[in-house]
């Protein structure tokens, strides 16, 4: 499962502390305005480093442009009425705010223009310095107190919950390759395990933010979409054997074949226990993937002369499912190990 992320009560306590330390310094300092620094751990403390980093990006981004904009437009529009002066000052700074794609900066430079025009018009060349300063200090001791209390970080729950996810599924399909008849409604544990893949692709998004940019080229973030894709895979495969009927494999004729399949699953799922030992040594960075790299075969040449004359054929046909099943599976597997080795030659 996914590591237990940060408490709501960890999470209040360590905003606490933040902003208590925040305004220590900014007490300390003897400058003015230093409540900015507060707000600013107030507005971008959301839980992940991701999240948090990505609005202290916006904060910092809004500020400085609703910096700018009042610099430059206060002087050349203050000659104007105020109801038509500000709301100019104004709609250029949506307009740039937009073609940046702010959307918490987009409010943050809004706000700057608007209270800079209306209370600090005679002192900017003092309050819009102190105010980058302030936020820039804010959302750097945000981002701080999150690596230092009880961290929640994004991109370690996402690689640990795939892990555990691909474990658990590899359980799964050992237990469900000879099972008697597939079980009426389906599997809750199949659909928990679903479900599971669908909450680590949204969390994914907070972790690609602790990437930086250009995170989707990022040798980890190809790694957590070769780990998506098989971990796809191996829920299809599961899903296709709960829809077929049962296999007779107590019959003579198949009791071999049965065996092999046994084994051959088996050391599939050894093999994605052999990834999550091999990630699990070094968290922070992406090891060589386990050497011999799996390498697929074609199971449906396991079926033999007696298995096909003692079988109706539809009872082939259940069995031939099974094995392209298992064939698109070895592939999948196959498949993840060389992308983990292209997404280590790019790093």
């Amino acid at each position: 499962m996914t590591p237990p992320s940060t408490t709501p009560l960890q999470s209040t306590l360590r905003l606490v502390l933040t902003v208590a330390v925040v305004q220590g310094l900014t007490h300390v300092t003897g400058l003015a305005d230093g409540y900015y620094a507060s707000l600013a751990v107030l507005s971008v403390s959301v839980g992940s480093y991701g999240d948090t980093l990505e609005l202290g990006r916006q904060r910092l981004l809004g500020t400085a442009l609703g910096a700018v904009i009042i610099l430059i437009a206060y002087p050349a529009l203050k000659g104007l009425p105020l109801v038509v002066g500000l709301p100019l000052a104004m709609l250029l700074a949506q307009l740039l705010a937009a073609g940046l794609r702010l959307k918490v900066g987009y409010t943050v430079c809004l706000f700057v223009v608007v209270v800079g025009w209306l209370a600090h018009d005679s002192q900017l060349d003092s309050w819009l310095p102190l105010r980058l300063v302030w936020t820039a200090l804010g959302v750097c001791m945000a981002l701080l107190s999150i690596r230092l209390f009880w961290p929640s970080r994004a991109r370690l729950a996402q690689r640990q919950g795939l892990l555990d996810l691909l474990d658990r599924l590899g359980g799964v399909l050992v237990e469900h390759l000879l099972r008697p008849s597939p079980r009426r409604g389906g599997d809750p544990l199949l659909r928990e395990l679903r479900d599971q893949m669908l909450s680590l692709r949204s969390q994914r998004v907070g972790a690609l933010r602790e990437l930086g940019s250009g995170a989707g080229e990022h040798p980890v973030a190809q790694m957590w979409a070769a780990f998506d894709a098989h971990t796809e895979t191996l829920i299809l495969v599961l899903d296709g054997f709960q829809r077929l009927g049962p296999v007779a494999w107590n019959q003579p004729s198949l009791r071999g074949l049965a065996a092999r399949l046994s084994d051959r699953v088996m050391a599939m799922q050894q093999q994605m226990t052999g990834w999550r030992e091999q990630l699990l040594r070094q968290p922070q960075g992406l090891p060589d993937p386990p050497l011999p790299l799996w390498t697929p075969e074609n199971l449906t040449n396991w079926v033999d002369g007696p298995s096909q004359q003692a079988l109706s054929t539809a009872e082939l046909q259940k069995l031939a499912t099974r094995l392209m099943l298992l064939n698109q599976l070895e592939r999948s597997l196959h498949e993840t190990e060389l992308r983990w080795q292209q997404a280590l030659t790019r790093a």
